[in-house]
């Protein structure tokens, strides 16, 4: 889903410039101009309901000059014909409500004349019963031709007073390379249109012919700390023209600074000069961080434009400093060693404003966007390397694909990490500054009323992340669907009775593309249901996305369990190089800029040190050791998926085999810098977890990377994959006895509920008790194919401290692997088992014990 900003953001232009004294940067690649608006078309409601007719789930009717929409049901739309020719256009629903949903703009154009998914913008609705303009711009080649409200996605009512249509055309004029000099700023100017345009500057007027392109210089005053420069081009059409203005930030020119009272941590200052609308960080006499400007009114042009910054001045000047200007109100307190914003347009209801616009300096270490970029040092936002499509320009994306609220970066000079309360916010975020074209870093919100407050220091990443959740704690887990005891009749009927089963065994998942074999991970999970064990004239291994290796020691069969597990050490020891590292060659190489990632590595490291854990294989041990000392080196989690993702994509998964493989180096060696840097890992992860909620189905929920698949589709930002939330919420669970940083029992929890949300119910048929792939928040979609649910039992069973997967106790003497709890009392084991069953032990990696359970088991091990 796009942003209905996202097309403005199409057109942005970098625009480099010289920050604090810093050489002058090079240019950047340019990006179309925006839209200009033309004719508007006006839809009321005072006679008749405007054209409009109820399609779904609805009924109208007119009362008092508005259209009140009834909804019975969770699809509601109603939608009117239209003859628009434009080739975009922005509309503007002014609607009332009270319930809490949100709505969406639907279309059909001249080239596109079906409904569907590719031709919608969303919106969240405000419950208050206040009237709200609501702002989407569409696109519609060929002209708009039909208009479709949705008004919300629950029963009740919903008032529209008006429906507003401008169009807009699209230019065939773009600004190319931009080059700030001290004393000038270059603007390479492309006209594609079959006339020629006037270009206006301070110096006059400069002609572009048609299908030509020129540079035109702009003088600099360089009189002011922050500087617009201006072009206004004229476009053929009569009395139309736009505006761009860079914005010029240069520390190094002289102004009134006043310095904010309160205490930074780190020896910094806040310092404000209200006429230049710009603020600075400071540690000494070095700049770490511009403020320029502190608020400014939001341009039509979309998020990140900016055209008019207006003088402030000082009203109040306390420990709360209060600027007013024009349009624009803000104060500014510093205040537990955090700067807090509060920025408002004083204009009419609708107007918006932007900022604090933040410009850390410096070279860039990390950056984190979250639920949408986490880089790297020297990385770039919106790049390609992830996603190729349109959809790789995130720099202000529909807010709903925001996991959190916090943005940040970490550089050669500091931290910055930046965090607000209204999620509706539209944030925008640019690593480099692509909007006023410097290598330095942006970051900025933008609406009505702004609440957003500011932490620097020198944290990691990692520690910002702890910073933004910490501000208002892990939100209360959502409602459970079902019982304990209807949850576990659910997963066992769909393992028992759904058609994931047949006599060939069990598919990982339902479709039939999916063998069925007799997976070792679906036994166990029956037998952990139910008490009973399946008869299966085989085992193989996995099946699940966690595993659950009871199975072999309750069928007789440890001994070929010992036997692939020291198989598989093998193979992955004649993978691993000299340094620990694994390498990746293959396909999903292209664009990283190495040949290994965390997660790649990660995956393997887990495999050796559980081997280590279970059977005490000293040679996997050793392997696995040397593996996370080579993962020190990894800062970003990347790179765990390369079946079909980018060695480079960021993702849960990595954060997950992390988190894994260092809690066991610390299990197994007691290295406690292990068991630090399993936290750091833990940390990680929490950006890809939703920790709001506006819809029924979201809080906790998880997006598996930030990327698309062969860089292409699907794009899986904004889009939750459970299972891999769940492997993830699954290592926090190892993390948990260990480490009190945070609450990671909770965090696991809320993961799986929102798993456990998404489960196919009993009432919709054959599917049920199914985990889908994917869960499509807006649309509230379960999404194919649909997975077994033996991951969602043993991330419930490991939650609740119940056995789960093999049990291990060890002491000098010995190490005992037991499908039922064990611990060694001198050199017996002591297992507590079900009696009549009869099972195996594994003792020190190499001998077998077959045991009839009397129910507490006594077992000589020499």
């Amino acid at each position: 889903m796009k942003s209905p900003f996202l097309a403005a953001l199409l057109l942005m232009v970098g625009l480099p410039i010289c920050v604090c004294g810093e050489p002058s940067p090079p240019t950047w690649p340019s990006l179309p101009v925006p839209r200009i608006r033309g004719e508007t078309i006006d839809i009321t409601f005072d006679a008749d309901t405007g054209g409009f007719q109820a399609i779904n789930q609805c009924r109208l009717s007119v009362r008092d000059g508005v259209l009140v929409v009834e909804s019975f049901g969770e699809d509601p739309y109603l939608a009117r014909p239209l003859s628009i020719p434009a080739d975009a256009c922005e509309v503007i629903v002014e609607l009332r409500t009270t319930v809490a949903t949100g709505g969406a703009v639907y279309w059909t154009c001249g080239r596109s004349s079906q409904w569907g998914e590719d031709k919608v913008r969303h919106f969240p609705l405000q419950a208050d019963g206040l009237w709200h303009e609501y702002r989407v711009e569409i696109v519609t080649p060929g002209g708009l031709k039909q208009l479709r409200l949705d008004p919300g996605v629950a029963p009740g009512v919903y008032e529209i007073r008006r429906v507003r249509v401008t169009t807009m055309k699209i230019l065939d004029v773009a600004v190319g390379e931009i080059t700030v000099t001290e004393k000038s700023v270059r603007f390479n100017l492309i006209n594609k249109t079959p006339t020629l345009v006037w270009v206006i500057t301070g110096n006059g007027k400069v002609q572009i012919p048609a299908k030509d392109q020129r540079v035109v210089e702009v003088p600099r005053r360089r009189d002011r700390v922050l500087e617009g420069v201006a072009i206004e081009i004229q476009l053929p059409e009569p009395g139309q023209s736009l505006q761009r203005v860079v914005w010029i930030y240069e520390d190094s020119l002289s102004a009134d600074w006043t310095t904010v009272p309160g205490d930074l941590p780190g020896g910094y200052q806040l310092e404000i000069s209200p006429p230049d609308n710009a603020a600075r960080i400071r540690r000494g006499q070095e700049t770490v961080v511009a403020i320029a400007p502190i608020v400014a009114p939001a341009a039509v042009e979309g998020p990140g434009f900016i055209t008019r910054v207006p003088k402030l001045s000082i009203s109040n000047q306390g420990d709360n400093v209060a600027l007013v200007g024009e349009g624009v109100r803000v104060q500014i307190h510093i205040h537990n060693g955090e700067i807090a914003f509060n920025l408002e347009a004083t204009g009419s209801a609708g107007d918006e404003v932007e900022g604090p616009v933040v410009r850390p300096v410096g070279l860039l270490q990390q950056g984190l966007f979250a639920g949408l970029e986490y880089l790297g040092k020297g990385e770039r936002s919106s790049s390609t390397l992830d996603i190729e499509t349109e959809e790789h320009v995130r720099f202000a994306p529909d807010p709903i694909k925001v996991t959190m609220p916090l943005m940040a970066f970490v550089t050669d000079r500091t931290g910055v990490a930046l965090s607000w309360d209204d999620m509706h916010l539209q944030p925008v975020y640019a690593t480099p500054n692509v909007f006023d074209g410097t290598t330095d870093h942006r970051m900025a919100l933008r609406g009505h009323r702004i609440n957003a407050v500011l932490r620097v220091g020198d944290a990691r990443l990692e520690e910002q992340i702890l910073w933004a959740v910490a501000r208002k704690g892990l939100p209360d887990l959502p409602e459970p669907p079902r019982g304990r005891d209807a949850q576990r009749d659910l997963c066992l009927w769909a393992l028992t009775e759904g058609p994931i089963h047949n006599e060939n065994g069990w598919g990982h998942c339902v479709e039939p593309n999916w063998v069925r074999r007799f997976h070792v991970d679906m036994v166990s999970t029956i037998w952990r249901l139910s008490g009973k064990l399946p008869e299966v004239p085989e085992l193989v291994p996995g099946g699940a996305h966690l595993p659950d290796e009871a199975a072999w020691f309750l069928t007789g069969r440890a001994e070929q369990w010992l036997q692939m597990t020291q198989n598989q050490v093998e193979s992955i020891l004649r993978q691993q190089r000299e340094d620990g590292s694994f390498r990746y060659q293959g396909p999903y190489q292209k664009g990283h800029f190495e040949d290994t990632a965390s997660g790649y590595c990660g995956r393997f490291a887990v495999l050796l040190l559980d081997a280590a854990y279970f059977t005490g294989n000293r040679r996997a041990l050793e392997a696995g050791i040397k593996t996370l000392e080579y993962m020190k080196r990894f800062r970003t989690p990347r790179g765990a998926q390369t079946w079909e993702l980018s060695l480079h994509t960021p993702d849960i998964l990595a954060s997950a085999h992390l988190v894994h493989a260092y809690v066991r180096g610390y299990q197994l060696t007691g290295n406690k810098e292990y068991l630090e840097l399993a936290r750091r890992w833990a940390l990680t992860g929490i950006p890809f977890v939703y920790l709001w909620g506006e819809y029924p189905v979201m809080l906790y929920a998880t997006v598996p990377v930030y990327g698309a698949t062969n860089w292409r589709a699907p794009n899986w930002i904004g889009l939750p994959v459970q299972w891999c939330g769940l492997v993830y919420a699954y290592s926090l669970t190892l993390l948990a006895p260990y480490d009190n940083t945070l609450d990671w029992h909770h965090l696991a929890e809320g993961i799986l509920i929102a798993g456990e949300q998404m489960q196919v119910p009993r009432e919709e048929g054959d599917y049920a008790g199914l985990l889908p792939d994917s869960f499509h928040i807006r649309l509230q979609r379960r999404q194919g194919p649909f997975i077994n649910p033996c991951a969602l039992v043993n991330l419930r069973l490991a939650l609740d401290g119940k056995p789960h997967r093999l049990e291990v106790a060890a002491n000098e003497a010995h190490r005992v692997v037991s499908p039922f709890p064990v611990k060694l009392e001198g050199h017996q084991a002591v297992i507590h088992a079900q009696a009549g069953t009869r099972y195996q032990i594994v003792v020190d990696g190499q001998r077998f014990i077959s045991v009839d359970s009397r129910g507490t088991d006594v077992v000589p091990l020499d």
